[in-house]
Parts: structure tokens; sequence; C-alpha cells
């Protein structure tokens, strides 16, 4: 009996696998992959990004569908990927494997201002991710996004995730095969760490960029081992000295800083910022 034929449930899916292989090393190959990621799962909005410690992550692919609102990975790319918890996945070194963002996320991530920019303003609602290991530097993340109407919403993960080791094994084929240059950006995970340096203490910093990537005054409790009142103080600190009143301003000054600071410089952004803003 031949199995690959039409009254196959996965007959549709093995042709896209098929056609995924036959693109390995060519230039067209995210573009077959996303094709096929639709087929496992469904999605409203997809990216294919590849992540180096040391550079910026580089989208490779995408993908979206009218139900989009629209598209902000640009913006996403200048900074405030560094509060995502599928670039947290990679720089905390997690296990190969599919993640949903309602479990990745800090408590209060949903109600984040970068929730509100980067995921309400284009309609998306929830995302999954599959994060694969290249090798100790460099990773690939594949994030698969839909909207809150989406008519792919009752669809589940089972038939990707039973398809999880083809697409990675698909992946790192690929990637060995092309063999190419990848051309990067400047790295800003540097200019993160260094927000509010020259004005903050080093506890206070933490607990900035707690706050930044959605964590709540008692989340960032338990992770830095402090009361929940030793955060409010230390909030209230960093409010004053950074001349800031509210999360949403917070958010607002961290853009700006991480825009304008200078390539592969050890500084502080938000001291370059002032500097900039009283020169101009």
């Amino acid at each position: 009996m031949n199995l690959e034929t039409s009254s196959d449930p996965d007959y549709a899916t093995i042709q896209l696998i098929n056609e995924t292989i036959e693109a390995l090393a060519e230039t067209h190959f995210y573009e077959k992959l996303l094709s096929l990621c639709d087929d496992l799962f469904g999605f409203d909005r997809a990216a294919a990004i590849f992540l180096n410690r040391f550079n910026r992550p580089i989208v490779f692919q995408e993908a979206l569908k009218p139900a989009v609102i629209a598209e902000v990975t640009g913006e996403w790319l200048e900074g405030p990927y560094l509060l995502d918890p599928f670039y947290a996945l990679f720089e905390t070194h997690a296990e190969e494997g599919i993640y949903e963002l309602i479990d990745i996320a800090p408590d209060e991530f949903f109600y984040s201002n970068y929730y509100a920019t980067y995921y309400q303003a284009v309609n998306v609602d929830s995302e999954t991710g599959i994060l694969i290991h290249l090798d100790p530097d460099n990773s690939f993340l594949l994030v698969l996004g839909r909207v809150s109407n989406s008519a792919q919403k009752s669809r589940g993960v089972e038939k990707l995730r039973r398809y999880r080791g083809t697409v990675t094994s698909l992946v790192k084929r690929h990637q060995k095969a092309a063999n190419g240059e990848v051309t990067f950006s400047a790295p800003l995970d540097r200019a993160f760490r260094n927000f509010g340096k020259d004005h903050l203490s080093a506890r206070e910093c933490e607990v900035v960029q707690l706050l930044l990537k959605g964590h709540s005054n008692k989340s960032i409790a338990n992770l830095l081992s402090i009361s929940v009142d030793t955060v409010k103080v230390y909030n209230k600190r960093f409010h004053q000295k950074l001349e800031v009143s509210s999360q949403a301003e917070l958010f607002s000054l961290f853009l700006e800083c991480i825009a304008l600071v200078p390539f592969d410089a050890d500084i502080d952004p938000l001291t370059h910022y002032r500097e900039m803003s009283r020169l101009s």
C-alpha cells in the first residue's frame, strides 16, 4: 500500500517536507520552511530568526497574513528584542524545544509596554517558538504568532511537536550546507546591561532590567532574594534618578537611549543620550 497518496492525512505535510529538502542550501529555503510550519501549526505571523551571542538577531524570513495589522520587526531589531521572552531563552541557554509565550513570559509581561507595543499593536496575542541550537554561540528561532480572532486558534501544537525533529534537522542541515557569510549588526546586549549604570546602583540597574522585561515587584524580589518592600525602595530611587514617573516613561526612555548608542561602545546609553540632548 502506498502511504503517500491524497487519502493520507499527512500527504500535504510530506509534500512540503520534500519541497523543503529540495530547497536545502538555496535562498528560498526559509520560505519553504515557513510554509511547512504553516501546515503543521497554522499562523498569522511568522519569522525565522538567526541568533548569535555577540550580535543582534537577523530575520531570515517573515510571513504575514491579512489578520495582522502591521509588522514591527524593523523596530524590534533596534533594541526591544532584548526584552523578548524568546530571546531570553537563547540568552539563558535553554534546551532545544517548543515553547509557548504564555509559559515563558514574566508574571506581568502581558501588562507591559513591550507587550502592548509589539503584540497588541499588531493584533497578535499568542506566540509559539521553536528553539534550535546550531553550536554554542549560534541558534535559530522560529516564532509563530496568532491573532486573537484567528481561524487557526483551535489548532494545537500536537502536530508541530510530532514534526519538531524534522524541522530541527532541516534547519541544521541547511545551515551546514549553505555555509554562507552572515552580515551582523552592532551588538546591543552590552548596551542593555549598561543602561543607567552611570546614574544608578548595580542593584537598581538589575531592578530596571527586570521591570523592562515584564517582571512584577514580587517576581523581582524572588529573583534577587530581597523583600518586595526593598524592591519598592529601588523603584522609588530609580524613578527619581532617571526622572521618569511611570513604566511607560521608563520604556520610552530605554528605547530612545538604545537607538542612539554608538556601535560597540562600552558606555551607558543613558549618559550618551543626555549628552546628545544637551548638544541638540
